[in-house]
């Protein structure tokens, strides 16, 4: 009696090794694209909490762009902070004057595709921003 070399079922075997990358690709893409949007929430609610100051204020004071600098390069822990950029209007407002707060964030995007030498890691330089976000001087002062 002659035995093949392949035995019964290792044939599917390698056909699933081979097809593996191709299952995971999409599941390491997906999971940076989920990081990349929890970055930009959190510059998202940032940029929120700077136009309420700037509102009530009359003008972002330096205390306040502090902690909410500080607040922020503190939940973007995995990134380089370095690369934030605050473009907001100072203090003082007058009354009924415009405010605006924008916040960028420069960062590299990590994506993987899959080509003849295998899985490829491709960082692309990229930009969240988030505003310009206007609104209206409420300081009153008599």
């Amino acid at each position: 009696m002659k035995r093949s070399f392949w035995k019964k079922g290792s044939a599917e075997i390698i056909a699933f090794v081979m097809i593996l990358p191709f299952l995971i690709l999409p599941i390491i893409n997906t999971v940076n694209m989920l990081s990349d949007l929890v970055v930009y929430d959190r510059i998202r609610q940032a940029a929120r909490q700077a136009i309420i100051c700037t509102e009530i204020d009359g003008g972002l004071t330096w205390q306040k762009y502090v902690q909410i600098y500080t607040s922020l390069e503190d939940k973007i822990v995995w990134g380089n902070w370095r690369e934030l950029h605050f473009d907001y209007t100072g203090y003082p407002v007058e009354y009924g004057e415009e405010v605006k707060v924008k916040i960028s964030y420069n960062y590299p995007r990590r994506r993987y595709s899959i080509g003849l030498g295998g899985i490829k890691r491709i960082d692309e330089p990229a930009t969240m921003v988030y505003g310009p976000l206007k609104s209206i001087s409420k300081k009153y002062e008599r």
